[in-house]
């Protein structure tokens, strides 16, 4: 029986009030809820236009199309990720590029530099962890070699500033809102933000069946999808919207509580609280996969939820048919036999974090 889960949305009478409220409307699609979500929620990104979707997968899919990536071209991304990352440029019969990752987790410029051929047309940058991605080696080869940048922040829900560097390279930037992230519009949801308006009519109309916004329903002018945003969702994003800044601090606390719960313990990899980064889950890295192992089923055993995160993408069935084998990435292979994600959500008790950190301690001895 699981006593400390995972995760944990936190919802309030607010959340309840607000999709009651769109019940009683009767507008439960294409409404005013998801036009006043997109406009809050590019208000508060710094960016000129919004595209609400019905999930980040579907944000990454339009943004690519959108932007005209397809067969052929030469997209660098990384194999640490969630699999929608990779499996979007795969929608366009795109073979992703990879390049392997740095000691936190994020896509290592190095690597990027070493894929650079004059048929590269762009980069899926992937925040992983909540961790701006962003360096300036990185923003010297974008320009450097004129690439495209799709920025993927799914992970990294937070105002973009000179302190939390996303969102500043990518010709858009798309986020996911599932229900454990930092914002989550009901369970599911995404969105797309960026200034370029030409893009986002582009990523409205693929959103949408292939239709021009604001003109006649049945008037469709390329292929597209239904990836809209409901109304429920919306009114229940635009309630978690604004207390974002105070939900991000709350994380950041439990955060900095881990971090002096596992000072001094041995054996375990914690991530920094510098550089800033919107805290997302809470990575944990152990010296060898068998220690991680003997981890995992020590927090098991006690209740206590915690998985793996993630596996590696270039091993996954459909990736090897590209040539991927073992060994490709050293890095991204030792991280996802070493990390695990450990019970991290708004509303966690000092109790809680207690039982997680003992556990881990005892496990290790």
């Amino acid at each position: 029986m699981v006593t400390i889960p995972l995760y944990k949305p936190y919802i309030t009478e607010d959340e309840h009030r607000a999709v009651s409220r769109v019940l009683r409307g009767g507008v439960l699609s294409r409404g005013p809820e998801v036009e006043n979500f997109e406009q809050e929620f590019a208000e508060y990104m710094g960016k000129s236009h919004a595209i609400a979707v019905n999930n980040g997968t579907a944000g990454l899919h339009v943004a690519i199309k959108a932007l005209g990536w397809s067969a052929g071209d030469r997209i660098i991304t990384t194999p640490f990720s969630f699999i929608a990352s990779a499996n979007s440029l795969l929608f366009e019969n795109i073979e992703p590029v990879f390049a392997d990752i740095g000691d936190d987790y994020n896509i290592d410029p190095t690597h990027i530099e070493k894929k650079l051929t004059k048929n590269t047309r762009g980069i899926l940058l992937v925040h992983i962890f909540g961790l701006p991605a962003y360096s300036k080696h990185l923003h010297s080869l974008v320009r450097g070699h004129n690439l495209e940048v799709i920025e993927d922040a799914c992970e990294a829900i937070e105002r973009p500033s000179d302190d939390f560097m996303v969102a500043k390279l990518g010709a858009c930037t798309v986020y996911g809102f599932y229900e454990n992230k930092q914002l989550t519009t009901g369970g599911e949801g995404g969105a797309v933000i960026t200034n370029n308006q030409a893009l986002a009519e582009r990523c409205r109309s693929l959103r949408n069946q292939g239709n021009i916004h604001h003109a006649s329903w049945l008037n469709h002018i390329q292929l597209g999808y239904n990836y809209r945003m409901t109304e429920m969702q919306a009114a229940f994003g635009r309630v978690q919207l604004k207390r974002l800044n105070w939900a991000l601090k709350q994380r950041e606390l439990i955060a900095d509580r881990y971090e002096d719960l596992f000072e001094g313990v041995p054996g375990v990899k914690i991530p920094s609280v510098h550089p800033r980064r919107s805290w997302f889950v809470y990575p944990v890295q152990f010296e060898t996969k068998r220690a991680r192992d003997k981890v995992l089923d020590d927090l098991h055993s006690h209740g206590i939820a915690a998985r793996e995160y993630f596996a590696p993408i270039h091993l996954y069935a459909h990736f090897r048919k590209f040539g991927y084998k073992p060994g490709d990435f050293p890095k991204t292979e030792y991280a996802s036999q070493t990390t695990i994600v450990i019970p991290f959500f708004v509303g966690m008790t000092y109790h809680q974090q207690d039982r997680v950190a003992t556990v881990i301690a005892s496990s290790l001895k």
